[in-house]
């Protein structure tokens, strides 16, 4: 072989290694760019996918349970106060019938006064009682003229002030002929006002006295709603169902009171 020869068999060869380091270069650089290929998700992953969806589903579950809760509430919050719109309507009416015992003189009022038993010197220094001028005596109460006032107020929708007669009634006067209908009435502004739990405590007072009274199937029922907004749906919904066992001749509203306020409260049938 010739000089001439062997050194374009050379050239040949180097252009050749020189392609071919050229195309791996350009395969390997074509082989970066393409996507990964799709790794198959492991048993651990799917797992881990399902117990995330089974997290989520109960957190809808809880929250969708809170929303129903609080459907409920405003419900029965809204069917109490409807109840109470047409009971103001018949407190309203009763206002306009005076209380039995209305016909009773006012104590130290009307009548010919009580004979004299003074001597002169007696009747001489009148105007004064012990040691205060008899002007200045506290006047007695009238618990008719006090109970009509309270039952106004709550007529008036003014529950914080009929509260405060009330009371004040209930402490002057437990013995009145009206002390049992104040002592619903106080119950009733208690509840209205939401104080559920002096409100409950109020109705059993009543109930424990006048297990019989004209009220004492609404004072049950009205008992069974405190409860309930209390959160003792168990004892409200007793109270409710035991209404027609316990008091069979109960007024239409009064049973109609029960049924609607055991529905709102998902009382069990």
């Amino acid at each position: 072989m010739t000089y001439r020869s062997a050194h374009k068999t050379r050239t040949r060869l180097a252009a050749c290694i020189a392609a071919a380091g050229f195309l791996f270069v350009s395969a390997a650089a074509a082989q970066t760019t393409l996507p990964p290929p799709n790794v198959p998700v492991g048993a651990e992953q799917r797992q881990d996918r399902i117990e995330d969806l089974e997290r989520q589903l109960r957190e809808q579950t809880a929250e969708n349970e809170r929303l129903q809760f609080d459907l409920n509430q405003a419900q029965r919050e809204i069917t109490r106060l409807r109840g109470m719109v047409g009971e103001l309507a018949g407190v309203n009416q009763q206002l306009t019938t005076p209380p039995a015992d209305s016909a009773a003189p006012p104590a130290g009022g009307g009548g010919n006064p009580a004979p004299s038993s003074l001597n002169e010197a007696q009747r001489a220094a009148t105007g004064t009682l012990g040691s205060l001028p008899a002007s200045e005596a506290p006047a007695p109460r009238d618990p008719v003229a006090e109970y009509t006032s309270a039952r106004q107020l709550l007529n008036n929708g003014q529950y914080a002030e009929a509260e405060a007669a009330l009371s004040s009634f209930l402490e002057a006067h437990p013995n009145a002929e009206t002390a049992a209908d104040a002592r619903f009435w106080f119950a009733f502004t208690l509840a209205a006002r939401n104080n559920h739990t002096d409100a409950a405590a109020s109705f059993v007072q009543y109930l424990q006295g006048n297990r019989n009274g004209p009220r004492a199937a609404e004072a049950q029922v009205r008992l069974g709603m405190a409860l309930v907004a209390m959160g003792d749906t168990r004892r409200g919904c007793s109270a409710f169902s035991s209404l027609v066992r316990q008091y069979p001749n109960a007024p239409r509203t009064v049973r109609d009171l029960a049924t609607r306020e055991a529905r709102a409260a998902n009382c069990a049938a």
